[in-house]
Parts: structure tokens; C-alpha cells; sequence
């Protein structure tokens, strides 16, 4: 898809079939932040996953839940984007960061926007400025990974593990992985 020639999806083909979504950036972080939730099981986060992005859930949830990772990816086959291992940023832990950075960097207040395309926010989420702290936020976090920071940077590290360290999630290849207990449990019904 090029963005500069088509519209930005609204809906997902599941098995010939269009299904209407929610595509605003808010209902879209809300799922991301599901995955994010250790108290839920991995099933109740695809099922919930489904039930927030699809106005009606398809029948076939398996591949529902496939379209519905490759929409949370921008439209990208899993596995085709960013290949780093190491997780840079957390919607839940760095929200603020990244709200003040979107605002700074695209002059967009996301309080006051009614709606904005998952996508969209995507993109300028991508793109915010290298002089916003989110983004020298990040940076550290990719150099402390690499073990190349300096002595002060170390020491910072040192004393704001809350800031820095990052609680492990499942990837998005996980997620589609596991959808076979979907599709098991989804013939049982």
C-alpha cells in the first residue's frame, strides 16, 4: 500500500469477507496495552484483541487474529519490519514521553484529536524529533543493550532502573505463533 495514493484501511478481508474496524490510534494503543497485561491469559488477550478491533468478529478468529496483528503492524507482514529483539519503548511506561513528543515534533495535541488513523499515529509516532527526550530516552535504552554507554550513562542506567528497564511482552511473531490454541479452541465451539 502507498499512503500518498490510497486511503488508509477502515476494514480487513477475513476469508473473502470485509470487516468494518476501529481504527482510531486509541482503541489500537488499548489493544498493544492488553498485550502488555500480565494478568491476563494469552487467549484473553486475542479475544479481546478481536472484540475491540473488529466491529463484529469474524467467524474464522485465527485468521482474524492474523489480519488483525498485520493491521497492528501497519499493514507490514510480521517479521518485515523492525527486526530488533531488544524492546526500545513501552506505550504504558513511556506515554508521557511519547504524547509530549508527538505534540512537540508534529504540533499535535492527541487529547483534543477526535480521531486519528492507527496508522497516522504510527507514522508520526516513527518520526517524532531527536531532540525529545522520548527519543534520547530510546537511544539509551538501544546503547545500553549494544553495552555501548559511556561511564556516565552506566551510572544514570544505575540510578533509574524505573526509567529504563522495560518489562518483557510477547512480539508480535509470538502472537501469531500461538494462535494455533485458536484455532483449537475455536473448533471446539
Amino acid at each position: 500500500m502507498n499512503i500518498l495514493l490510497e486511503r488508509l484501511p477502515t476494514a480487513i478481508e477475513v476469508d473473502g469477507e470485509i470487516c468494518e474496524i476501529n481504527a482510531d490510534f486509541r482503541n489500537c494503543l488499548e489493544i498493544i496495552l492488553i498485550f502488555e497485561d500480565p494478568e491476563l491469559a494469552e487467549f484473553e488477550k486475542r479475544m479481546i484483541m478481536l472484540e475491540l478491533l473488529y466491529k463484529e468478529v469474524p467467524e474464522n478468529t485465527v485468521e482474524a487474529c492474523k489480519k488483525a496483528v498485520k493491521f497492528l503492524n501497519c499493514g507490514e507482514e510480521i517479521g518485515k519490519s523492525h527486526k530488533t529483539k531488544t524492546r526500545l519503548y513501552s506505550f504504558e511506561k513511556d506515554a508521557q514521553y511519547i504524547f509530549t513528543a508527538i505534540n512537540q515534533s508534529h504540533s499535535i495535541d492527541l487529547e483534543t484529536v477526535e480521531y486519528l488513523h492507527w496508522w497516522k499515529f504510527c507514522y508520526m509516532f516513527l518520526d517524532v524529533g531527536e531532540d525529545c527526550f522520548f527519543s534520547h530516552l530510546v537511544d539509551l535504552r538501544a546503547r545500553k543493550a549494544k553495552s555501548k554507554l559511556t561511564k556516565e550513562e552506566k551510572e544514570f542506567c544505575n540510578n533509574n532502573p524505573d526509567l529504563i528497564n522495560l518489562p518483557e511482552v510477547l512480539s508480535a511473531e509470538e502472537i501469531i505463533e500461538q494462535n494455533e490454541l485458536l484455532r483449537i479452541l475455536g473448533e471446539r465451539e
